[in-house]
This record gives structure tokens, sequence and C-alpha cells, in this order.
């Protein structure tokens, strides 16, 4: 654990940097209602009340920033106030220390994006301690108090405190109970996103998932991807859900000028690090679809873009820059599997492999979300795909790694490591009820 001067110093930083880039990095624009401040008081009571180690993060603000901790996770989790409180929860996630599985990361942007229930038991490291490795017990559910939506999430390090000896539904069960009594007591509104609820915003590849005996390495798939999709006319962005955030990764020069943003360098594999020295989201050297800003009449708006970032549900909304309200272009998302992990690392345990698309254009979102899935764009875009699956063994570097030395084989990149290719490209749709 680091020193209080530290992290003292640590903070500094991370303010002097958000001034100079005029971002407030402690106040929502949402604030200034009192139904908020109310909202984010009882969350706060709530975290408190709880006798296990507990956080809560506000899923409005465009980082979902971490805003109550209690003392047992504190103590249990090893992680200083000042190292978490206000800021992006990503840094209890650390890329460049260390990668979480494929499936672990899906499922907890799921969790943080439209309220599907998630848990699970991971290894990790401590980012106070990055030396320090140990299992980590993980809980998120999704509650709305006044209108306005918190991530609660508990986190438990196995076999380090035996006090906390609950299971996952009694630990829930608790939390109800309390926040029914508070709401009870001073007449507000609350409630839980159901699983039930959160199944209307999942999303599934459609088609059949059928591969080959084509290995590659992910960094050279994307690097294919993006060679192809840069070359067409039509504005095209390409996002990776294997990073933190999902990141764009990729923007040709058409859709550069419609958004005003710059083309993708290498930092965005490390804006991580960035990140946790203090950087403020308009310094770490990466651009966010998810980081847009909403009126509360936009939440829905909110809840797609995410959900598209979470399972590549399609959507067609209005394009945001970085902490910046809606602009004057439109995005049709849409998340499209190419591979299949199939080495022991973050990619492995047979993770599909897919990547979120987003095609550009001047006309409103409603009318996009008509004309979208049936554009020139939109075919060019699946042609372009689908020809890299049919020429990848002659234009990929395939293969180049014996099958059995794969898990040997270690990858610069965060989230690379062998995959194996689809026949076809499987286009992601709303899952439908069942």
């Amino acid at each position: 654990q680091a020193a209080g001067s530290e992290w003292s110093v640590f903070v500094k930083i991370f303010k002097l940097g958000a001034m100079a880039e005029g971002y407030d990095a402690e106040k929502d624009v949402d604030d200034v209602d009192p139904a908020k401040s109310k909202a984010v008081l009882i969350i706060k009571e709530l975290i408190e009340a709880l006798p296990f180690p507990a956080i809560a993060n506000d899923w409005q603000h465009e980082e979902i920033r971490c805003i109550a901790m209690n003392d047992h996770y504190v103590e249990n989790q090893n992680c200083p106030r000042e190292f978490l409180m206000n800021k992006n929860n990503r840094v209890l996630d650390p890329t460049h220390l260390t990668s979480l599985p494929g499936s672990v990361r899906v499922g907890i942007r799921a969790a943080l994006a439209y309220g599907y229930p998630f848990d699970t038991n991971f290894e990790t490291v401590m980012s106070a301690s990055p030396s320090e490795k140990f299992i980590k017990r993980v809980s998120i559910r999704m509650v709305v108090v006044c209108g306005y939506r918190f991530i609660i999430g508990w986190q438990h390090h196995l076999g380090k405190d035996m006090r906390y000896g609950l299971s996952n539904a009694e630990w829930w069960t608790l939390a109800a109970l309390k926040l029914q009594e508070k709401a009870e007591a001073e007449n507000f509104e609350a409630g839980w996103v159901s699983e039930e609820s959160a199944m209307g915003w999942t999303a599934e590849p459609t088609g059949i998932f059928e591969q080959t005996d084509i290995l590659c390495r992910k960094e050279d798939l994307d690097k294919a991807i993006w060679k192809s999709l840069d070359a067409l006319e039509f504005p095209v962005l390409l996002c990776d859900p294997f990073l933190p955030e999902c990141p764009v990764i990729g923007l040709n020069k058409s859709a550069q000028t419609l958004t005003g943003w710059a083309a993708v360098g290498d930092e965005v594999t490390v804006a991580d690090a960035k990140l946790l020295a203090g950087a403020s989201p308009l310094q770490r050297g990466a651009q966010y679809l998810t980081y847009g800003r909403y009126e509360k009449s936009e939440e829905l708006e909110r809840v797609a873009v995410r959900t598209a970032c979470a399972n590549g549900r399609p959507c067609s909304v209005a394009f945001r820059g970085m902490c910046a309200f809606r602009g004057d272009c439109s995005m049709w998302l849409q998340g499209v599997t190419l591979a299949q992990g199939v080495n022991r690392g973050p990619l492995g345990g047979g993770t599909q492999i897919w990547y979120l698309v987003g095609i550009l254009s001047k006309d409103s979102p409603v009318d996009w979300a008509a004309a979208a899935p049936k554009s020139p764009a939109m075919e060019a875009v699946k042609a372009a795909l689908q020809g890299i699956l049919a020429s990848a063994e002659k234009d990929l570097p395939c293969n180049t790694v014996p099958f059995a030395q794969m898990d040997k084989h270690q990858s610069a990149h965060p989230y690379g490591g062998e995959v194996r290719l689809l026949q076809e490209t499987l286009w992601h749709m709303a899952k439908s009820p069942e």
C-alpha cells in the first residue's frame, strides 16, 4: 500500500491534468439536480451501512466513476479511498498490469451497461501493489434511485478475511432490505434492475458458428480488418470490446471528417497506464463512444451505446465526442464475430472474438436506423470483412506458431493471442425473448 503522501501526489497530478485539459473531473452535469443529489446521498448511506466490502458507481457519469466505498472495502481490497473515489472504476482493472479473461471483461461491461447481474471469481493483481496476485470474487447489480441509475458492487479478496462468509444471494438480499427500509422511511422511489428486465438488452451472433483450421494472432486480425475498412469511401469506425471500455481502434478519413477525431495511434492499447497515472479522459490517447454526455431525457440512448459496446446489439444513435453532447451526425453500431480464442490467455476458453463496427451518416438517428442495415455502406463493410476471412490463409500471417506451443507464445498486446477464424462473419442481433 502506498504512503499517504504518495497518494496525495497522485490525486494532485490527476486534478492538475484535468484542469489543463478543461475537463472537470469531479463535477457531473447532473449534480445541480436536487433529485440526483438526494439519490447520491442515499447510495452513499447504503454502502456505509453494508457489513461487507462494497462500492457504488455513478452510471450517469461518462466514465462510470466511483462515488462511495465503505471501510470493509478499503481494508479487504487494500484500496485507499484516494485511489478510487471520484475516479473511473477501471483503475481496479489495469490491463497493463494484468489482463482479465475476455469473458469476465464482457460480463462486467454488461453489468455496467444495462444492469445484467454478474457474479464471478477471477485472478487479478492489486492496483496499489501490482506484485500481489489474488483471487477476487465480484458481484455487480444496477439500482435505480429517484430516477437515477447506480452500479452497486461487492468485491471480496478470497481467503483474506473469513468474516465475509455470506453467499451472493444473502448479501444482495441484505442490501435490498436496507434500501427498502430507507425508501419507506424517506418516501423515495428505488428499485433493482432485474435479470428479466436486463434480458431485453442482450444480443447474440446470428448464423452458423463454424470454425476453420486457420489460426492467426488477434493483433494481425485487427490490422487486417482495419486496413480493409480504412480503404472504404464510407465513414466507418472500429472498436475493440476486449480492450477496457471498448475504445475506438480505427476510424477512416471520412469518419475523421464527420467526428473531428484524429486517426488512432498505438497509444490506445496503453491508455490504462495513463489513466492510472492520473491523466484526464482527453489526455489518455484513446477515444470512447461511451464518454458522451446526455440530457436526462436521453438516458435510453446512453444505455443503447453502452450496450452496443458490451454485446454488439445494433442501434442508431447520435454521435457524441468525448465529454460532449450530441453532434451533427449519427452512428449505426453493430457487433460482428470473426473468430474464437484458442489459448489459455485472456482470449482462451472458447471466447468469441468480435468487434464493434460503427457506420456514420449525416442522417438523423431515426432515419439512419431505417436506412443503415441495407445501405451501400453496410454492404461494403460486410463484403470487406467476409473478404478477410476468405483470403486469410493467403494474406494473414497464419499458423505461424505450432498449436501445442501457443500458450508459451506471449503477446505484447494486453488482449492479443491466437484465434481460430470462422467460415463466415456472424453479425450480432438483439436476442429474441424465449
